[in-house]
């Protein structure tokens, strides 16, 4: 299930506030027939019930007794199988019951949560699936998760016309449960209920690895750990974050960074399985993220104060994940989505004197918004001519390049041509800036001390030793006085700073600007971009970067560089790219927290959907799988994160690889066609197939 940092004790909790879910009182005295809900739904057409209607996915409104309500998804192409969110408002503590028909047995399954089924049952028949545990939760007026605690899974009683769950709820909290129907198949239509039951109870082991999200920087390892984003029809970011202009507070807000995660995970699950649970879930993905669209085109996320102010990298994510589902299968709705949520996104900028900017966030757009309670500290300047509150963030910036001109190859729209065009030509000028080498040069020699693996640290002499004491204390602190007599972004050794007008600094975001700015050359080639990206990645792998971050346990950066490195392997064919991808696997698995799901091979940004291979599946779960392969070509990474060897053996049909290239070979690529195993902490590289039609 996702690693998550503890939700605060309910004690610590303020009031809701006025007007906020779950303020309603009353109390549920007749059970809530959960198979009449999803009779429903099938029943309700068209109307002010429907949320969502999408050609692939469909959502409704159900009011229940006592102020509680469902939003059930059902999917046209599968009437076989729909899915209810059932929340019961806050009051008194109270017992709820919700009945099952024809279930009288919950079994834990292998993709986490339970299934509900008749017993003796065979697998054909109809079953329910809880893919968490009912949750008690806390909200404010704005949606966001003040607190939540997972209840235990209560017993299922069995009765005459079925099985029914006996809730104690309790006061002032209201109740969150997510449950699929899986139906009998009775139709060449339906959702094959097989089907359904291998994902969930028989899963591949490529299905039961674990999956590092762009978002929180969670670990999910199990199909069921997406409902621990996907509550009540919204997604989440898994995380409790810490509010720093307000002491104690946390909260968990909205991420379409979080929802582009699981989308790609879901997508690559799909590919490489078959399996048509994951095109379901992927697909509600999709009309969550509709949903939740704001009339004025944008996802708001109030991740620092109660303006509910947007966060545009979140956002852009967003538009990714609606460019995705567009290009998959036009629809007239996702597109109307699409566009909308790319015009927002086109206004989110700034005028400076090098060209256009895209902002990090809704906080830059006005002082008032930069000084509400709960911003980040503001350090205004007018650096490069930019407005005040632009805090000139380089990350965000290129992702809002990359994001729109996506939405221009895909639609055709031209609308925001100009402004791309300007964006990019300030993005080429800030990132070619190299004012004031021989300041800069030096200063970063020695902040280079700072980032050395504990084994280099020893090595260094006594002067050096001294010169890295003293750098935390005296340069660090000081670096923005640099930055902004001097702007510059990219440094002497090739690190890449993410922001030019906040006075922190640190390297954590060094493989998200490389990712960016490697998105940024796919879509706009050319040289000096590629001296940036090569000296970006001999900045990590020259100086024992990875190492010290493997030593520091900072899961954001290896994940990143991960994905930073696999986008360069897809763009160039050097083996020492996929060897250093390999290291960059088996560092982050050495930390646990798993593997970007773009390494599936259905990143919609790299691998056209037409072009996406689905991801060989080996057998020992201690093998871990990078899929490079696009069109007719094969192409794998496979690394062996455990301690002994492990045999080269698949799940189904082995990939068509011709050529090995293995650890053990060395440059030379010499070495047995198809190796028999991987030794420990080995790897092995695959290709097979035709040539990249790239």
């Amino acid at each position: 299930m996702p690693q998550v940092e503890h939700a605060p004790p309910l004690s610590s909790i303020p009031p809701l506030l006025p007007g906020a879910p779950g303020a309603l009182e009353g109390t549920a005295t007749s059970p809530i027939d959960v198979a009449d809900l999803f009779a429903q739904a099938a029943r309700l057409a068209s109307g002010n019930d429907t949320v969502v209607a999408l050609h692939t996915m469909r959502r409704v409104h159900l009011p229940l007794d006592a102020g509680a309500e469902a939003l059930v998804d059902t999917f046209p192409p599968h009437p076989g199988a729909a899915c209810a969110f059932v929340r019961l408002p806050a009051g008194p503590a109270r017992s709820v019951r919700l009945a099952f028909d024809g279930a009288d047995e919950a079994l834990p399954c292998a993709a986490g949560g339970w299934l509900l089924r008749e017993a003796g049952a065979g697998r054909g028949h109809a079953c329910y699936w809880l893919p968490q545990p009912p949750s008690l939760r806390r909200l404010d007026a704005n949606g966001r998760i003040l607190w939540q605690q997972a209840m235990p899974m209560p017993d299922l009683r069995a009765g005459d016309a079925g099985a029914v769950l006996a809730l104690d709820v309790a006061a002032d909290a209201l109740l969150d449960l997510t449950v699929w129907r899986l139906d009998a198949p009775d139709s060449l239509d339906a959702l094959d209920a097989l089907d359904a039951l291998d994902a969930l109870d028989a899963p591949l082991a490529l299905e039961r690895q674990r999956w590092f999200l762009r978002s929180s920087h969670a670990t999910l390892d199990r199909l069921a750990g997406v409902y621990e984003c996907l509550v009540h029809g919204w997604v989440y970011d898994i995380r409790f974050a810490r509010r720093p202009r307000f002491p104690g507070r946390t909260w968990r807000i909205c991420s379409e960074n979080e929802a582009y995660s699981l989308y790609m995970l879901l997508n690559g699950l799909e590919r490489a399985s078959g399996r048509a649970l994951y095109t379901l879930i992927k697909r509600q993905i999709v009309g969550s993220l509709v949903a939740r669209q704001a009339g004025d085109g944008g996802w708001h996320h109030g991740e620092w104060t109660d303006l509910m102010e947007s966060h545009f990298r979140l956002h852009a994510a967003g538009v990714l994940v609606l460019e995705a589902a567009f290009e998959e299968a036009p629809d007239p709705a996702v597109g109307r989505a699409l566009d909308a949520a790319a015009a927002f996104l086109g206004r989110a900028t700034d005028r400076t004197d090098i060209g256009t900017w895209f902002l990090h966030d809704a906080l830059e757009q006005s002082v008032e918004r930069a000084t509400a309670e709960g911003a980040p500290v503001w350090e205004p300047t007018r650096m490069l001519g930019a407005s005040p509150t632009n805090k000139l963030i380089l990350n965000s910036h290129l992702d809002g390049i990359v994001t729109l001109d996506r939405h221009r190859e895909l639609t055709g729209d031209q609308r925001h041509a100009a402004t791309l065009e300007s964006a990019r030509a300030a993005a080429l000028a800030v990132l070619g800036a190299r004012p004031a080498e021989w300041m800069y040069r030096p200063a970063y020699r020695a902040l280079a001390l700072t980032l050395l693996p504990a084994e280099r640290v020893q090595a260094l002499s006594l002067p050096a030793r001294a010169v890295r004491r003293l750098v935390p204390r005296y340069l660090v602190p000081n670096l923005y006085r640099l930055k902004w007599r001097y702007p510059r972004l990219v440094m002497p050794g090739g690190l890449i700073d993410r922001h030019l007008a906040p006075k922190h600094y640190g390297t954590t975001y060094h493989p998200v600007n490389l990712m960016d700015v490697v998105r940024l050359m796919r879509r706009f080639p050319c040289d000096e971009l590629r001296r940036i990206v090569d000296d970006a990645v001999d900045a990590v792998t020259r100086t024992g970067l990875l190492e010290f971050w493997v030593q520091t346990r900072r899961k954001q950066p290896i994940g990143y560089w991960v994905e930073a490195i696999y986008q360069l392997c897809t763009l160039d064919p050097a083996p020492a790219y996929r060897a250093h991808l390999a290291r960059a696997m088996l560092a982050a698995e050495s930390l646990g927290f798993g593997l970007p799901p773009t390494l599936l091979g259905a990143d919609p940004e790299v691998t056209p959907h037409a072009a996406q291979r689905p991801c060989p599946s080996p057998r020992d779960p201690r093998l871990r799988v990078a899929n490079l392969g696009r069109g007719e070509r094969s192409e794998i990474v496979v690394v062996n994160t455990g301690d002994e060897a492990v045999g080269l053996e698949w799940d189904g049909a082995a990939p068509a690889i011709v050529r090995w290239v293995s650890s053990d070979a060395g440059a030379d690529g010499s070495g047995p066609a198809t190796p028999a195993s991987i030794h420990p902490r080995g790897w092995a590289w695959g290709i097979g197939g035709a040539p990249d039609p790239a």
